[in-house]
């Protein structure tokens, strides 16, 4: 073989080998580089994440305890048909009105989702009948306790019965609120 040949071959199968072995195994480095880097990012995030969470928590702590028991009522992580009753009763007795008939139905929507922008709202309702039989100022003063109670409640319907005596039945149909 001649050897002015030579260095034309070698060429050519350096060429051969940096396509068929080089260029592959690069622009595989290449896209695990890019990946690492990602994974760096998403790294970088949940320090920051975990920064802040820490920031929370310890401003957490800082709340005295009083104050998140009344956090709790105002709006609480379960529906709680013997608690709400119970409340109801106490600001009733107040006045000499016994509650009676009390039914709690949840809303229908599922409170087993995560509270994400996606899934609505971070809170759900839940509809509180019950009867009650008082005269008319009595059930007023009650129902200026419930507005002033801790737990968020709405009316949202009230219907009654009078009689002669001045004594009226009473049928409240009432919103409140809980954490999903």
């Amino acid at each position: 073989m001649n050897q002015s040949y030579r260095p034309l071959i070698l060429i050519l199968v350096s060429i051969g080998i940096f396509y068929t072995f080089v260029l592959p195994q690069y622009t595989s480095l290449q896209q695990k580089m890019a990946l690492a880097s990602e994974y760096e990012v998403v790294v970088d995030n949940i320090l920051i994440i975990k920064q802040k969470i820490d920031e929370l928590m310890g401003t957490y702590q800082n709340i005295p305890q009083i104050e998140k028991d009344r956090l709790e009522r105002i709006l609480p992580d379960s529906v709680d048909a013997v608690g709400i009753a119970r409340e109801l009763d106490t600001i009733a007795s107040r006045y000499g009105i016994s509650v009676t008939g009390v039914q709690v139905n949840r809303s229908a929507e599922d409170g087993a989702l995560i509270a994400l922008p996606e899934n609505g709202r971070p809170y759900d309702t839940a509809t509180v009948s019950f009867s009650l039989i008082s005269n008319y100022s009595n059930f007023m003063k009650f129902i200026s306790d419930v507005e002033k109670s801790l737990r968020i409640m709405n009316v949202a319907g009230v219907s009654f019965k009078t009689n002669d005596a001045g004594i009226y039945e009473h049928q409240l149909t009432i919103e409140t609120y809980w954490l999903k």
